[in-house]
């Protein structure tokens, strides 16, 4: 009786401090600042669901995990009635619950995302382990689908523009947690495991693994509703590092079980529950196992759908990586100085023919592996950009490190900027002209600590932790700026013409032609000198003429 007070103690302290968040939320000024730069923070994400919801809420586990990926001024917004404890899907056709959504996506435009977790009470709470047939376990998910799908429904019908993040749920731990507390029967979830008919660890996470399964599959051809399956990521990032205090008994390293599903006969580990102090949760999380939870579902979808107009992810590891003082070349990327030796970063981005209208605003996104000694990542660190190769191509050369940059600047830092996260450096304006479509674009990274403080960032062998190149547009297509490259060592006649352009280069080989329209597509390629563009609409277009000197512009206007 004292450990049910206690409890609803708990609960009750926690709905006070969410309270408490919100009204900080509301009035606090909204500015985040990191090193020398401010900007201002916007809610992206509207959390809405059960207990699940309820707990990341009360956590601020989203906001967290932004900020560990390089986005601290984009928020999450809740309250208790869009995140209740103990909710079903039912519970969201509700005027009220309808009402609060339709109000907050409405009034709150800057929000892209809603955070839904809603299904698990649905399925827990009406399943017997024991009696139920197999046609009773299929009529209880599909109705748990249907309700989910009505309130997804609801949602898209509010925002067309609005994306759906189903949160899903990893697996919980009855058995281990119940039968270690003093008096079993004494525990606030025992009522729960025993209503139904107290399932095995495989049991219950087969039939959470079937719903989800089901989910995915329904949403899989569906554009507004994403799903990052992980009922493992506990088992995987915690471990089972001590035996299991029931069978299967057994232990297992961290970063070992298989995502998505882990081991399925395991339950989530006891530590990775939600403390009470007196005993563990047996359905929640906690505030960790929440936040890898969420830092999943960010690897595999908010990271990049966080992004701007467009990114690009560095690719190559010849092309990207570090050169140091003593000429050293290494796909790592290092940056600082260890043992006298000076390290800098050189990264590549194929902007080539890949961005459609001029670069507004630009950011490149690194996560951080390993600190030795200071931190180089700090408000002195400088970066060059070359439109084109630093050196005689784009591999990282030793003359990489003494090659000047076309231009230089200091960039606005932000993010968690701690080992396994990621900093996010805002490029400053002066860099900005320099991110083209005619070339690929370089940069290099320098950090103004000299005396040891060395980072290892990560590289390009795995696609969700290598660098980023994140651009936001401005209202100019790319091709038409090209005027700035037309060069009088390209000569184009007849121009204009509605039959054929001749190419002639005064001090350079002809390699190729490409023929683009000015809202930047293709409309021809030639690996001839003289063009046929009979067939092509009138109009004005720009021709890029790659030689054996470099990239070369010229505005063509064809004729009927």
């Amino acid at each position: 009786m004292i450990y049910r007070i206690l409890v609803t103690l708990y609960y009750t302290l926690q709905f006070m401090k969410q309270f408490l968040f919100i009204v900080l939320t509301i009035c606090l000024p909204s500015i985040q600042v990191l090193a020398q730069c401010p900007e201002n923070s916007e809610d992206k994400v509207l959390l809405v669901g059960d207990s699940w919801a309820f707990f990341m809420g009360v956590d601020g586990t989203i906001n967290n995990v932004f900020e560990d990926w390089g986005f601290p001024e984009y928020k999450f917004y809740t309250n208790l009635t869009l995140a209740e404890n103990g909710a079903e899907t039912v519970d969201f056709f509700k005027p009220s619950k309808q009402n609060e959504i339709s109000s907050k996506l409405l009034s709150k435009p800057s929000i892209k995302f809603v955070h839904l977790s809603i299904g698990g009470n649905d399925v827990l709470g009406s399943w017997k382990s024991q009696s139920f047939t197999e046609q009773q376990v299929d009529e209880m998910i599909l109705a748990t689908e249907d309700s989910l799908n009505q309130v997804i429904d609801f949602i898209k019908s509010v925002r067309p523009d609005i994306t759906i993040v189903w949160s899903g749920y990893a697996y919980p731990n009855f058995e281990e947690v119940i039968k270690s507390f003093l008096i079993p029967s004494q525990h606030p979830f025992y009522s729960t495991w025993d209503k139904m008919e107290k399932p095995s660890f495989q049991e219950i996470n087969e039939l959470l693994n079937r719903f989800s399964d089901d989910v995915e599959a329904m949403y899989a051809n569906d554009p507004r509703v994403f799903y990052v399956k992980a009922p493992g990521i506990t088992q995987y990032t915690y471990g089972q590092t001590s035996a299991l205090g029931v069978p299967p008994s057994g232990t297992y390293p961290a970063y070992t079980a298989p995502l998505p599903y882990g081991y399925v006969n395991y339950p989530s580990p006891k530590n990775s529950m939600r403390n009470y102090g007196i005993t563990k949760d047996c359905f929640h999380l906690s505030q960790q196992g929440f936040k890898d939870l969420v830092g999943y579902t960010t690897q595999k979808f908010y990271h990049k759908a966080l992004m701007d107009d467009t990114y690009i992810i560095a690719s190559d590891n010849q092309t990207n990586g570090s050169v140091s003082s003593d000429g050293t070349v290494s796909s790592q990327l290092l940056l600082g100085e260890e043992g006298g030796i000076n390290y800098k970063t050189l990264l590549t981005f194929e902007t080539m023919n890949q961005l459609t209208y001029n670069v507004e605003k630009a950011s490149i996104f690194l996560h951080r592996i390993q600190q030795t000694g200071g931190n180089p990542v700090e408000e002195s660190i400088e970066i060059e950009v070359k439109n084109g190769a630093f050196g005689a191509s784009f591999a990282v050369e030793p003359v990489d490190y003494t090659a000047t940059g076309t231009q230089s600047g200091t960039p606005c830092l932000h993010g968690s900027n701690t080992d396994g996260n990621w900093v996010r450096l805002d490029l400053p304006i002066e860099l900005l002209p320099f991110i083209t479509n005619n070339e690929n674009t370089q940069f290099k990274i320098i950090s103004g600590i000299t005396a040891s403080a060395k980072v290892e960032f990560s590289n390009v062998d795995d696609p969700d932790f290598a660098p980023v190149l994140n651009i936001t547009y401005g209202t100019t297509p790319t091709l038409s700026i090209a005027e700035d490259f037309i060069s009088p060592e390209l000569i184009i006649y007849p121009n204009p013409t509605s039959t054929t352009l001749h190419v002639a280069l005064k001090y350079a080989d002809f390699i190729q032609a490409n023929l683009y329209s000015l809202d930047g597509k293709q409309v021809m390629e030639s690996i001839e000198s003289n063009m046929n563009v009979m067939g092509i609409s009138p109009g004005t277009y720009i021709l890029r003429v790659n030689t054996s000197k470099g990239v070369l512009y010229q505005k063509v206007v064809i004729e009927n």
